[in-house]
């Protein structure tokens, strides 16, 4: 049997001829492109991320290249510098850390489900008929009523733990640590960072079925990056989520997009006929590709072939009149709907109104340095330009200087060398031959000049305009390493005092990724949960807490304090002289060394083992300190004296010395009232 072929007409694609399809909405999407493209190349930001994008790769920009001389070519990344020191700290804060910079928290009073409002009418109705009065009713109801809310409470928090779990897995499949990662680099380079996600992809996973590991296709939530070159806010934003709209220009091959056929809300009749349109790839012609895809050092034009269709996703509002031409069902074709949006030339590939119910985009943005009412902010590359530009201008004047200072520029009177001689042989050593001097002025033939050095002066400009990069970005030379820290820095205690006060601007960075980033992308993870997942057990009434920066702050304070109570609390520990136990048990002290001992990641139950998984207190007091050290004796009890109407001894440090007590004076038992 011959085997059938296809044309574009058996997918309901007819030909146009030359003339592409004309789509209502895709114009619309097109025309908010172009008057995005026009603001930000308006407002210079398109100009200001090359220019970012060639400090970060120490490169001078087109215009500086007549201020080099020959051989003077020399760039003192400061801007880059500060970047990648913004980078690593930052990265430290969050990726580094045991726990994730995230937790999931239920609500105060989280609303009862159906089911559970259900059993505690029917428990109240299996008791109606033991109950004899209207009063006792109210009261049964209302005991029922509070043990419902605790069981709530309880079945919240068991939920919550389920799906922080879920999201936790979720994002680390869903290459969440790249995109952050990416997403810091961004940051610290361009004016705003921004992250989409999540994004359900068509992706093969691997897992086991029965007793078979197998791969299967499926769909999976992910988060990526939108690169700053690529993202286009309405005029009216000052983040991702708010505004008009926004605009992202992905690129991807013909491959990718025909990926997407067969996945939902995606129109495979215009995928097929983008895909047959633009054989050869779809571009939004930018004058800026070119030079970012050099600086970059990569070639568009050979990436996939060259076959790459530059696709506009849409994310804002559109008329609801579009909505119905494009098949969408809407109620009112006058209301302006949040949707998104895909199109490819002039065919829309995908048009969907926002899945979710909040109306939020999954799109999420913030600066290391905000500006108020403005989508573009500040980072550690702009904060810095100027002083780099100072700082190359003096270090170019600096090596010509010392190229010039190092050796005498000479002249010589030709006509009085002898033909023999080569004037430019200049060696220690050597008489030159050389006629009279017809002039009678007694001229020597050579003569030489030297150029004033100046390189300290210069060096001190360069060190100068580099300590003020300092100050500009928040990031001081010695959070690298740079062991030049002059006075109280000299010292641990000083440095330590140096660390905490320059980690309070990178504190607020966090904090705006906190707020910005992290919350956002936590918070639509679970609303994705929330509306597809079929397990009912991790669904709750819960809020997102991101702890970045507050719970660095919040680990910091309780590291203090709790080192500072252990020190208080360790002579307590210690028996009395009368060889009774002292007021706190050993256990209790295990427990503060295990916390101080948490955050360094190491083994702490083979260091300290539990004291609540059976350790022996006796065996702990040992190891702790011993019967020489104060301990107790093996076989005696530990116990605190709850409720009784002794005083609780001193630590012996405290008590006085033998012979301080005697000789004191009676004491008289003054009469009740006196």
């Amino acid at each position: 049997m011959a085997e059938k072929t296809f044309s574009l007409e058996d997918y309901g694609i007819t030909s146009a001829g030359n003339i592409p399809i004309q789509d209502a909405l895709a114009t619309f999407v097109k025309g908010k492109f172009e008057d995005a493209k026009k603001h930000k190349q308006g407002i210079g930001i398109e100009s200001r991320l090359l220019r970012n994008l060639r400090a970060n790769k120490c490169q001078y920009q087109p215009d500086e290249e007549n201020l080099l001389g020959p051989y003077n070519d020399v760039y003192i990344g400061i801007s880059a510098l500060k970047a990648r020191a913004a980078e690593s700290w930052l990265t430290d804060i969050v990726m580094n850390n045991i726990d994730k910079p995230w937790t999931l928290d239920p609500t105060p009073e989280p609303d009862l489900p159906e089911r559970l409002k259900l059993e505690v009418v029917d428990m109240l109705l299996a008791q109606l008929p033991d109950i004899n009065s209207l009063d006792a009713l109210k009261d049964r109801a209302r005991e029922l009523k509070s043990a419902s809310m605790q069981i709530a409470f309880s079945k919240s928090e068991e939920a919550t733990k389920k799906m922080e779990n879920k999201i936790a897995d979720q994002m680390a499949e869903g290459d969440w640590p790249t995109a952050f990662a990416g997403y810091i680099a961004e940051l610290v380079a361009y004016p705003s960072a921004i992250l989409r996600g999540p994004v359900v992809v068509q992706r093969p996973q691997a897992k086991w079925t029965g007793n078979e590991y197998k791969v299967s296709p499926g769909s999976l939530p992910t988060v990526r990056l939108v690169p700053a070159f690529d993202a286009y806010p309405s005029p009216s934003s000052t983040n991702a989520g708010n505004g008009e709209y926004f605009i992202e220009r992905a690129r991807y091959s013909s491959a990718d997009i025909y990926s997407y056929i067969g996945v939902e809300s995606f129109n495979e009749g215009n995928i097929r006929q983008a895909i047959n349109e633009y054989p050869d790839g779809y571009k939004c012609g930018l004058f800026t590709d070119s030079e970012r895809d050099t600086l970059e050092e990569k070639n568009q034009d050979s990436l996939q072939g060259g076959n790459l269709l530059e696709t506009l996703i849409y994310n804002g509002v559109v008329p609801g009149a579009l909505l119905a031409e494009n098949g969408i069902l809407i109620k009112d074709p006058q209301k302006q709907y949040e949707c998104e949006v895909w199109v490819i030339g002039e065919y829309v590939v995908r048009a969907v109104l926002n899945p979710n119910p909040l109306g939020t985009r999954p799109l999420y943005s913030t600066s290391y340095r905000k500006v108020t009412g403005s989508f573009w902010g500040q980072s550690p590359i702009c904060l810095t330009y100027d002083t780099m530009r100072v700082c190359n201008a003096a270090a170019r004047s600096l090596v010509r200087n010392m190229g010039f200072a190092s050796g005498p520029i000479g002249e010589v009177v030709s006509d009085r060398v002898s033909e023999t001689e080569d004037p430019l042989d200049i060696r220690p050593y050597r008489v030159a031959l050389v006629g009279p001097d017809l002039t009678g002025t007694g001229a020597p033939a050579y003569r030489f000049h030297k150029v004033d050095s100046i390189a300290g002066e210069l060096r001190g400009v360069v060190e100068y305009y580099m300590k003020l990069a300092d100050d500009l970005s928040g990031i001081p030379a010695y959070v690298l390493g740079n062991p030049q820290v002059a006075g109280a820095g000299r010292t641990m205690g000083g440095l330590s005092m140096l660390m905490g006060n320059a980690a309070k601007g990178i504190k607020n960075v966090q904090l705006n990724i906190d707020r910005d980033v992290i919350t956002g992308v936590v918070a639509g993870f679970f609303m994705f949960n929330m509306l597809t997942s079929k397990d009912d057990g991790l669904k709750a009434d819960a809020k997102v807490v991101a702890r970045g920066a507050t719970g660095l702050l919040q680990r910091e304070l309780a590291q203090t304090r709790t080192v500072e109570i252990l020190q208080l609390l360790t002579p307590y520990v210690t028996p009395n002289p009368d060889g009774s136990p002292g007021p706190i048990p050993p256990e209790g002290i295990a427990i503060l060394l295990r916390e101080v001992l948490k955050p360094t990641g190491l083994p702490i139950d083979d260091i300290i083992p539990d004291p609540k998984a059976g350790q022996n207190a006796l065996d702990l007091l040992k190891t702790l300190g011993g019967p020489e050290g104060g301990g107790q004796a093996p076989g005696q009890e530990v116990t605190m004296n709850r409720g009784t109407s002794e005083a609780v001894p001193l630590p012996p440090q405290s008590l006085p010395p033998p012979g301080a007590l005697t000789n004191r004076p009676t004491a008289v038992n003054m009469p009740q009232g006196a």
